[in-house]
């Protein structure tokens, strides 16, 4: 299953960045993930399986100067854990399609390339 990250995922992605990014400095607060959930111009997705977190992706919405007033998206941050299956990778990736549609974006970019958490 895929949604939107809440507060109550901080702890799950604090784990998952922490696998991502060992030996850096990261910090997942509750009220940050709040705060994107409340924007309408960030989105935090978190992928389930069997109820616990196992990829996430961000996305951000930029104004596009090109196109009136249409948005293009950045995703960054798809991070995958080891033990999830292949899929969650595909998931996530037309959670983030599926989105920037919806805003009407015109072209998503990707900052980082998919990420898997060392064992």
């Amino acid at each position: 299953m895929i949604r939107q990250a809440t507060a109550t995922d901080r702890a799950a992605l604090q784990r998952l960045y922490e696998q991502m990014r060992p030996g850096e400095a990261v910090k997942v607060i509750a009220s940050r993930l709040e705060e994107i959930n409340e924007s309408p111009q960030h989105a935090l997705f978190v992928h389930e399986t069997d109820e616990k977190v196992d990829g996430t992706v961000f996305l951000s919405l930029i104004p596009d100067p090109l196109f009136g007033s249409l948005p293009f998206a950045v995703a960054d941050h798809l991070f995958i854990a080891s033990a999830a299956d292949e899929a969650v990778h595909h998931r996530l990736l037309h959670a983030v399609e599926e989105y920037a549609r919806e805003q009407r974006c015109t072209r998503v970019v990707w900052i980082h390339e998919k990420t898997t958490c060392p064992q």
